[in-house]
């Protein structure tokens, strides 16, 4: 009787560990913005109404300081927290290491960027996206141009005041 009890109980546990191992806590826009993250909360499915604005954006001024950074030869890095119309997030990461621009894309919806790692040569902003150039992913596919973030005019604007 002792054993079956043990055993009732330890399965009941393994269970319960198993059920928590798998919920996932949802990270929101909030704890984003605890974490600091540049932040892209789209306000449509489509990739050309987002880039005509249809996205709200935090932050920016911390992806504009690492383009600078980038220039100015200093290491930095910026967390990207990407929110779809759906709940959904993605987090990518961009970072410079005063020789290289690593671009961690976890989200991969946008145009001509998809999932994975890469090691870029450049990055620049050309309206309200920024851009990453001379890309090779971890296999060797080399990349021209990635789309990096896609935010609008206005955040830029006010980023670099």
């Amino acid at each position: 009787m002792k054993k079956t009890l043990l055993f009732l109980l330890l399965s009941l546990t393994l269970l319960a560990a198993c059920s928590n191992a798998d919920s996932k806590e949802s990270y929101s826009v909030e704890d984003a913005l605890e974490n600091g993250d540049v932040i892209a909360q789209h306000q449509a499915n489509s990739f050309q109404e987002i880039a005509q604005g249809a996205v709200e954006v935090e932050n920016a001024d911390k992806l504009f300081q690492l383009m600078n950074n980038v220039e100015e030869n200093k290491e930095d890095e910026v967390t990207i927290s990407v929110f779809d119309l759906d709940g959904s997030h993605s987090e990518n990461k961009i970072s410079y290491n005063g020789e290289t621009i690593t671009f961690e894309n976890n989200y991969g919806n946008y145009e001509q960027s998809p999932a994975g790692t890469y090691e870029c040569s450049y990055i620049s902003q050309r309206g309200p996206i920024v851009y990453l150039s001379s890309c090779t992913a971890e296999d060797g596919t080399e990349l021209s141009t990635m789309i990096g973030f896609v935010g609008t005019e206005e955040a830029f604007r006010e980023a670099q005041n």
